[in-house]
This record gives structure tokens, C-alpha cells and sequence, in this order.
């Protein structure tokens, strides 16, 4: 199982470092764009996911992720014919 941190500041090295374990950060944000803007700070660009109820809003934030694959309501998960 995973280990959910809360209350980590932006900053901490568990949100600004590659993470190598079941390690997931919580942040809070203001708006929608603020959410997007931070998740494209960083400088790893592998994947990222996005988690929601709404369908057509979460396919609308995921294209606006700038990594490499991005999953809704999951995590790496690929296909073996993906390149």
C-alpha cells in the first residue's frame, strides 16, 4: 500500500524529487489552473495522472499536462505495444 503524506510543503523534496517507492503526496490548491500550472513545474515529465468523477473535465486537464503519458483514474499503467 502506498503511503499518503498531507500537509507536505511545496517544496519538501518528496514533491520536488523523482520518487522511487508507493510514495504519494497530497497538495492543496486554489484553482484548477494553479493544480496544472505546479504539475508542469517540475522537471520530471514522465507521466502524470489526473483523478475525477468527470470524465470530459478530467480529459481536459490531462491534455493540458505537459509529460510524456498521462492516465485517468489510474497510474502507469501501458501497454506492451507502446513505445
Amino acid at each position: 500500500a502506498p503511503t499518503v503524506l498531507a500537509d507536505v510543503p511545496p517544496g519538501s523534496p518528496v514533491v520536488t524529487e523523482e520518487q522511487f517507492g508507493p510514495v504519494l503526496p497530497v497538495l492543496p490548491y486554489g484553482s484548477l489552473d494553479e493544480a496544472v500550472e505546479a504539475a508542469n513545474a517540475t522537471r520530471y515529465g514522465l507521466g502524470g495522472s489526473v483523478w475525477g468523477t468527470d470524465l470530459d473535465r478530467a480529459e481536459a486537464v490531462a491534455e493540458r499536462l505537459e509529460c510524456g503519458t498521462a492516465w485517468i483514474n489510474h497510474h502507469a499503467e501501458l501497454s506492451l505495444a507502446q513505445p
